[in-house]
């Protein structure tokens, strides 16, 4: 959460610099020149949201494996692929409810035709804001949360497996049908 935020802020940074640069150079009515500005101002934003999205997957997974019963592991990754789905159809829904906002009040929208009249650094700013927000009720909510005790970190209940099947005497050799779909 700490990745997002900063990603946010960093992204808002580097969309008024570039606006700036836009204006100084005269090219707010110029869409299709060329800012004189390096593509390598969106590396550190670009690889917060790598880290970001590298510690998210797996952080959910190992939480959902460790908190949740044994009859809903099989579920646990779907579930994960369903949360991050309803992630990006709510990054599209907050693009739509941004645009409509600001431009209530017959102000002028923060997303228009062009990049250089957008202001997608106040777009920015509100994604830091919220979460900013998100952050505060994660805390208070993981203050108030009871961890279940974690069956992982006990190492007798992984050898204590009675389904496990027994592999250590077998002699056979391993036979494989299956074909390659390449």
């Amino acid at each position: 959460m700490v990745f997002a935020i900063l990603c946010c802020i960093t992204a808002a940074k580097v969309e008024t610099r570039r606006l700036n640069v836009v204006r100084t150079q005269g090219l707010i009515d110029k869409p299709e020149d060329r800012i004189p500005m390096s593509v390598f101002w969106l590396l550190p934003q670009f690889v917060l949201i790598v880290a970001l999205n590298g510690i998210l997957e797996n952080s959910i997974v190992a939480i959902f494996i460790d908190q949740v019963g044994p009859s809903m592991r099989a579920y646990v990754i779907h579930f994960g692929v369903g949360v991050g789905g309803l992630g990006s159809i709510g990054s599209v829904l907050s693009v739509y409810v941004a645009g409509k906002v600001s431009e209530r009040g017959g102000k002028q929208s923060w997303f228009q035709d062009t990049l250089n009249h957008s202001r997608l650094d106040k777009y920015y700013w509100t994604l830091a804001w919220l979460s900013a927000v998100n952050l505060g009720l994660y805390i208070v909510t993981a203050l108030f949360y009871r961890f279940r005790k974690s069956e992982l970190e006990d190492p007798q209940s992984e050898l204590e497996d009675e389904d496990a099947p027994n592999y250590q005497n077998t002699n056979a050799p391993f036979k494989d049908n299956a074909r390659c779909c390449c």
